[in-house]
């Protein structure tokens, strides 16, 4: 079923036309919020268990502490974090299948848990109802997923459905297109491919009719396997969302983020049921020989909403403060993390990258929003050094790591991918940063 909707706002940000191809109008048109997709019913009965609590056990005293938890010589890359039901904090190594376990809020940490997936194309969901974690395999097809039922210990691989949206069933019913998977293809097979490539941990819906709801970012790539090819219109990757209403059994492809060259992107649910879509813009250039001098839209990071449990995304906006992190000196973006922290009646965001938007891969900062991100009015600085791609997460109320926020992230001495630290912090310690001039810290925040 097709509807049409408005044409959304573009709120200044520069809007990406369509190319020669049948293929490429269509994913403008759909770029713009004029396709939407069909709904899943939702779980009849499903109760999410996430629990929120008062603003006190982050407003305490101000600390912060780091540790090295992942090492090596180079590519210590992707870093996931999530956190258990029980306050288990996960952390992955994704490129070497690497996991850490800390049971006492970050105090230490286990041995190293080899896991059976990683590599290009994991991101955790914790199952709000049940309590099982999963990892959902798209890139490397058939599709599967990797589910722990005991916080993270162990793992067991279940196939799954995955129901293309409406242009995805339109590239094939017209011939032009079918979906491929990673291994053993080019750029130039007729293929299009569906991944979850280094985005945030997805969510479980809380309100609303869609309560229960699994959702978690994806991207959708028309041509390119991997890396787009300067925006080159066959090579503009979309990101979207998939969304299962049945524990994780059958996921739904959203529709597509109103803009083009987007991906490894996070998403967070209000209080008021919207969800908040943050994204990395691959608006540089990949290939260096291309390399120029970043507009200021180039180096900022692309943000958009969905008011119908992320089925589809409007509202598309350049968020004017939050940087999208650099990337080889040629602004080509960044993985950032977002988290809301678990506070009753508050819509408290902390997002983190480098703080170097369009050049080198460095000065890792956190930045928090006290009104569901129209606002960033503070940031503090992490780690100066070297450091990319980074995952956050806030403890749960009522276990160890209750008031304390989590940041995983690739750093190092002299280059950026040497290692993974894990720093802790409060929402105290942020509060003694930098006022980005993007609006005020309300009162009700203050220790």
């Amino acid at each position: 079923m097709i509807s049409v909707t408005k044409p959304c706002c573009l709120s200044g940000a520069a809007r990406i036309t369509g190319g020669i191809l049948p293929v490429i109008y269509l994913l403008s048109i759909v770029s713009l919020g004029l396709i939407t997709l069909g709904e899943a019913a939702p779980v009849s009965g499903a109760e999410a268990r996430a629990v929120e609590a008062s603003l006190g056990p982050f407003i305490t005293a101000p600390f912060m502490d780091a540790k090295v938890v992942f090492e090596g010589d180079d590519g210590v890359r992707e870093p996931y974090l999530a956190v258990a039901l029980d306050g288990t904090l996960l952390a992955l190594r994704n490129k070497a299948h690497h996991l850490r376990r800390s049971e006492d809020g970050g105090e230490t940490w286990s041995d190293v848990i080899e896991v059976p997936f990683g590599f290009l194309d994991t991101n955790m969901i914790v199952d709000e109802t049940t309590g099982d974690i999963m990892s959902v395999r798209l890139w490397e097809v058939p599709d599967r997923l990797w589910r722990s039922r005991d916080h993270g210990k162990t793992w067991q691989e279940e196939p799954i459905t995955v129901k293309p949206n409406e242009v995805m069933k339109w590239l094939e019913w017209s011939g032009l297109k079918k979906r491929g998977g990673r291994e053993g293809h080019d750029t130039n097979s007729g293929l299009y491919f569906l991944h979850a490539n280094a985005s945030e941990s997805g969510v479980t819906l809380r309100h609303g009719p869609q309560r229960g709801r699994l959702l978690a970012p994806a991207t959708f790539r028309p041509h390119a396997v991997e890396h787009p090819s300067d925006r080159k219109p066959l090579d503009r990757i979309y990101n979207c969302a998939i969304y299962s209403d049945d524990g994780g059994k059958t996921w739904q492809v959203s529709g597509f983020f109103p803009e083009g060259f987007t991906e490894e992107s996070a998403l967070e649910e209000l209080s008021d049921g919207r969800v908040y879509y943050n994204s990395r813009s691959c608006m540089g250039f990949y290939d260096k020989a291309l390399a120029r001098e970043l507009r200021q839209e180039e180096r900022l990071r692309r943000t958009a909403w969905s008011s119908d449990g992320g089925r589809t995304w409007e509202d598309l906006e350049v968020n004017k403060v939050l940087p999208d992190g650099g990337g080889y000196d040629r602004g080509y973006g960044n993985k950032g993390g977002l988290t809301r922290l678990p506070v009753e009646g508050r819509d408290i965001l902390l997002y983190s990258n480098t703080d170097t938007a369009g050049g080198p891969r460095e000065k890792m900062t956190v930045w928090a929003s006290f009104d569901g991100a129209t606002t960033w009015p503070v940031k503090r600085l992490v780690y100066a050094g070297p450091s990319a791609y980074s995952s956050m997460v806030a403890g749960r109320p009522g276990t160890a790591g209750e008031g304390k926020i989590y940041l995983l992230f690739e750093s190092g001495e002299t280059h950026c991918y040497g290692g993974m630290r894990v720093a802790r912090f409060n929402l105290s310690w942020i509060l003694q940063g930098e006022a980005t001039g993007d609006g005020e810290v309300p009162d009700w925040v203050r220790p």
